[in-house]
């Protein structure tokens, strides 16, 4: 433990460089590195994601990578494939997805890349319609839409993801109006690449519009039936829209958490359940002839200096050694309050916030991510969780859970937050729990979205302060809520028998099937997130700290550190890595 006089100095250490993390800073950033690295051009490579590192920590390699500029080109790299009977795994150019969905099974697969099939190819203005390569950033649609006064009605906050990736991993964005959230569903036509007999050329175009059953199967692919191509998203007249924030305590939340997304149509919540508050977003449409030019601009997607989230990482890493939930408190109450201050990155011409409401065009509204801007070779300011730098390392447990059942979870969480008030001050660093709205799918595989992002160590063999309150948690959504993983983040345990919650997996499987016999676009990972081999759960020593296990025994958690396996406090079916001494070591 610290002495006094030294915690003051920790702490006044900690609010200077919280503040230092939030600046907003006018320079470019560095862009994140590519996802794919070859020791030869083109050849020999690994693929990792824009983290630096997949839950289980495997270095995934590839005997070479391909980068198709056009639909041809891409056929023709299938094609060669499909007749070496080699596996492929198709890779987007910023990666965002946390489980390995990008590593082919041995050194010798085939990465195909999407970053140079980018081009907008036709927009419908009548019919409000706009076709897109697969390689196109969620940055790119909204502002090419913008540009014929069309728009995107709802999508991921964090712009710098691809269609093809967003479409992979069922990305959504907040509402339950309309067709819903879900990008997927947004989506009139694919057109899909995939393995053929030698009789088609080893590689055939699978053109689906919402006439063929097989669209709900590739809206939600996860990458196993080929590579998409394009997509043409039906689109809706650019609108403007509302936003205020307001923050309350949370005892009503989940009364609240039901009602207001039937109230707004772009509602979310963050929760700061620590702090036992909650901030309600209120956002809807207006009248294109309200005034305003709102921006919103998210703070923590901005370029910030390299410096700063050095210290921010270092001081967090001590107060996981020193278990200093006190500091980690004191910084979660700096971090709510400047974001609040900041509007958390809204200004209502731009420039600055002057106040709610923020009345602005929805392209300017929906989304952002511009620390993905640059013009610099230097890592002088760079995105917070840029591996190339001492930032942000963090998991993140994403789930959707029914609204019949999320007032019960909300005070199961509550629950356990009264036992120990300082518990999730770690997730209130990261901006606490995102709570969006997700309208059921006609995908396959589509979903309802609690998000939850907390510190990951860089020793996988190092247990978080309370880390048995996050493993509950998790482990109460999946098992007792019945909750439905994110496809692109979470760890392992999660994903364990997951097909088997979705009524329509089945079909989702005969279309795997049918588009690739040969199970080139599958590896181990997907195979058994599907269902088609041993679940996901790695069984080794420490297994249950970075959730490749549920631990069974103490050996799971880290016994010469005083953490053993115990049963939860609330959910008593859960296993969780408890501390219940120190040791002598």
């Amino acid at each position: 433990m610290l002495h006094s006089q030294g915690k003051t100095k920790f702490h006044d250490l900690l609010l200077w460089e919280l503040c230092l993390f939030l600046l907003v800073v006018s320079v470019s950033c560095t862009p994140p590195a590519e996802p794919v690295e070859c020791s030869t051009k083109d050849s020999n490579c690994t693929i990792t994601n824009s983290y630096g590192m997949f839950p289980d920590r495997a270095i995934c390699r590839a005997g070479n990578v391909a980068y198709p500029t056009t639909e041809q080109e891409l056929v023709s790299v299938v094609s060669a494939a499909t007749e070496a009977r080699r596996k492929m795994k198709v890779v987007t150019r910023f990666s965002h997805s946390i489980p390995k969905l990008v590593c082919p099974d041995g050194h010798d697969g085939l990465l195909i890349s999407t970053k140079n099939l980018n081009r907008v190819v036709k927009t419908d203005e009548a019919a409000m319609t706009m076709t897109v390569e697969s390689g196109v950033t969620l940055r790119q649609l909204i502002n090419e839409a913008a540009k014929v006064g069309l728009a995107l009605p709802y999508a991921p906050y964090w712009w710098g993801l691809t269609v093809g990736g967003m479409l992979g991993t069922g990305a959504h964005g907040s509402s339950l109006w309309g067709k819903g959230s879900s990008v997927h569903d947004h989506v009139v036509e694919m057109r899909i690449v995939s393995p053929a007999g030698a009789d088609e050329g080893y590689a055939k175009v699978r053109v689906l519009n919402q006439r063929d059953k097989d669209l709900d199967a590739a809206k939600v692919s996860l990458g196993v039936l080929g590579v998409i191509s394009q997509v043409t998203f039906k689109l809706q007249p650019l609108f403007k829209r509302s936003i205020t924030y307001v923050t309350k305590d949370d005892n009503d939340l989940g009364d609240e958490a039901v009602t207001i997304g039937e109230l707004h149509e772009f509602a979310d919540i963050f929760w700061y359940p620590s702090q036992r508050k909650a901030v309600y977003r209120i956002d809807d449409r207006v009248s294109t002839n309200a005034s305003g030019n709102g921006l919103y601009d998210f703070t923590p997607f901005r370029s910030t200096f390299s410096a700063a989230l050095a210290v921010t990482r270092s001081t967090e890493e001590t107060q996981e050694s020193l278990r200093d939930a006190n500091g980690k408190c004191l910084g979660a109450k700096v971090i709510v309050s400047t974001l609040q201050t900041v509007a958390y990155g809204l200004t209502n011409n731009g420039i600055i916030f002057t106040g709610y409401p923020v009345i602005g065009f929805h392209n300017r509204l929906q989304s952002s991510g511009t620390c993905l801007d640059s013009h610099e070779d230097s890592l002088i300011t760079a995105c917070a969780w840029d591996p190339r730098i001492k930032g942000e390392f963090f998991h993140q447990t994403t789930f959707s859970i029914s609204l019949s059942v999320v007032k019960s979870f909300i005070q199961d969480v509550q629950k356990l937050v009264a036992m120990e008030p300082k518990s999730l001050c770690g997730l209130e660093l990261y901006n606490g729990i995102l709570m969006r709205y997700v309208k059921a799918s006609t995908a396959y595989l589509g979903k309802q979205d609690f998000d939850i992002t907390y510190y990951r160590s860089k020793d996988p063999m190092a247990p978080r302060l309370y880390q048995d309150i996050l493993e509950e948690i998790e482990q109460m959504a999946v098992f007792k809520y019945d909750a439905l993983p994110h496809w692109g983040k979470n760890r392992n345990l999660v994903f364990d028998g997951v097909i088997q919650k979705y009524k329509n997996g089945e079909k989702f499987l005969t279309a795997k099937r049918e588009y690739d016999p040969w199970g080139l676009f599958s590896s181990e990972w997907t195979d058994q997130i599907l269902g088609l081999r041993n679940g996901t759960m790695i069984l080794k020593e420490g297994c249950a700290l970075e959730g490749l296990c549920v631990c069974l025994e103490d050996v799971h958690c880290a016994p010469t550190k005083g953490y053993l396996c115990r049963p939860g406090k609330t959910f008593q079916q859960a296993r969780v890595c408890t501390l219940e001494q120190i040791s002598n070591d």
